[in-house]
């Protein structure tokens, strides 16, 4: 069983995440022991409010630092992007913020009830020729959203979803979360690590909530489907699993 982590804001000073290397380092030291293999790092990339030519060197100059201080035990780094869902993306900024190595991009949906043109746009975005949708963290939309109203998100039969890994500590959202995975809206896992003051749950305890939680074929469908947005696999087939 590959451990893949597609949601973290380890990149040291870039975003609301680890705040300096050595921050970024002793996360990477807990999640070598927690077994994590590959690990995007995904920083928040606001297009309403930055430029994407200064995100982009922002976070290369983030990872060149980091890449340093990197041990042979850490997971191994990939970049990538927690990326606002927004109408002003274009297929070539799209390109640029795919998880490293996939056709896959990463969406943050915006924290309100959903809207019909949200939907629209979020399809629009799938739709995109060559870009893949990963949604982020779909449960923590549950705040503003019915259960309904966030499966809706996939109704369409185009994008994928991201839960993380903390929420399955909740008993009340690790009931949604279940559901979600049992009505085929979740394909990834992530631990959406910010500051380790704040005590997140790693890949480890979430695979061992989830062993006991669901049957063994559901834990294998997820980490199966993990495993093959990793490796690029069309998301079509990802979906006929």
């Amino acid at each position: 069983m590959k451990l893949i982590d597609f949601h973290s804001h380890v990149l040291p000073g870039i975003d609301d995440g680890a705040k300096d290397i050595e921050e970024s380092v002793e996360i990477l030291d807990m999640m070598a022991k927690a077994g994590v293999e590959i690990l995007f790092c995904t920083p928040h990339f606001y297009p309403h409010k930055q430029s994407l030519d200064s995100f982009l060197n922002k976070r290369q100059a983030a990872y060149e630092r980091l890449m340093r201080y990197i041990k042979p035990e850490h997971p191994k780094l990939r970049l990538g992007a927690e990326v606002l869902l927004s109408k002003q993306l274009e297929k070539e900024e799209l390109d640029l913020l795919k998880l490293e190595n996939t056709d896959y991009v990463l969406i943050e949906m915006p924290y309100v009830h959903f809207s019909g043109s949200m939907y629209e746009s979020l399809y629009e975005l799938a739709d995109t020729r060559g870009v893949n949708v990963l949604v982020a963290h779909i449960e923590r939309y549950l705040a503003n959203n019915s259960l309904a109203e966030i499966e809706e998100l996939f109704a369409e039969e185009n994008v994928l979803g991201q839960i993380n890994c903390t929420s399955l500590r909740k008993f009340s959202l690790r009931r949604k979360c279940i559901k979600l995975i049992k009505n085929g809206c979740v394909h990834a896992l992530g631990s959406d690590y910010h500051r380790i003051e704040r005590g997140y749950a790693l890949l480890d305890e979430g695979v061992k909530i989830l062993h006991k939680k669901l049957k063994a074929d559901g834990l294998n469908r997820l980490i199966g489907s993990s495993e093959s947005i990793e490796k690029n696999v069309a998301l079509e087939e990802i979906l006929s699993v």
